[in-house]
């Protein structure tokens, strides 16, 4: 019966479930970000920074931006960037990516008010390949692709390397069924084949920009205004 127990315990630590409450609340981004280092240091996770740390902190929230808040932590080299949607305690639910570009890692999970962590992306290192899947797994799910994108038409076709350390802009081309941008439910669409080309930013980890046709931003789904 122990082996058993044990065999699913390891099942579930594998699969990302979140782990037990710590009884310690998190009541803020700073709660969030020490939640996340605790389950990292925990796991002798790659000389993560230790409790004792000094911490830079900055409010990153783009200009413009309703509804959500990030802030970001900077110490030795890591950085830890905490995003929070603005709603009530008990819906709380704080978004954490650890990273150091000195060292090439990068972690993400999710933090719950009651200091239970449950592991998104594992903590590995950063390459072009990892950032590209990112980068292709974002268009996949992004609305405009997710309505009526034809799957076997999704095609990478062109990869630049930013100055930064660990970014890449990595171009996508693929084909819709009707015309327009988004989720397009109960609108009046043109039944024709249309051909997209999105331009997904990827900086160290992180989607930065995201350009369809150089007409529509996929993160903020609106269309961009024209100068």
């Amino acid at each position: 019966m122990a082996i058993l127990c044990l065999v699913i315990l390891l099942l579930a630590a594998c699969k990302g479930e979140p782990t037990p409450s710590t009884g310690q609340e998190v009541k803020d981004a700073t709660g969030a970000r020490d939640a996340a280092l605790s389950y990292l240091q925990e796991r002798k996770a790659q000389s993560v920074p230790g409790a004792d740390t000094k911490w830079e902190d900055g409010d990153v929230t783009p200009p413009g931006l309703i509804g959500k808040a990030i802030r970001e932590f900077t110490s030795d080299g890591w950085t830890v960037k905490v995003s929070y949607l603005i709603v009530s305690p008990e819906h709380m639910q704080y978004q954490v990516a650890v990273s150091s570009v000195q060292l090439g890692w990068h972690w993400e999970g999710t933090v719950k008010p009651d200091g239970s962590v449950q592991e998104v992306s594992p903590l590995k290192q950063m390459s072009q390949e990892s950032s590209r899947t990112i980068a292709e797994e974002f268009v996949i799910n992004s609305p405009t692709f997710a309505f009526d994108g034809i799957r076997d038409t999704l095609e990478l076709t062109e990869t630049l390397i930013a100055r930064c350390p660990y970014c890449w802009s990595f171009v996508f081309e693929f084909d819709c069924r009707q015309a327009g941008y988004g989720n397009r439910t109960g609108m009046m669409l043109a039944q024709v084949i249309t051909h997209h080309r999105a331009v997904i930013a990827v900086e160290q980890h992180e989607i930065m920009s995201a350009v369809m046709d150089e007409k529509w931003d996929m993160l903020t789904q609106a269309e961009i205004e024209s100068q």
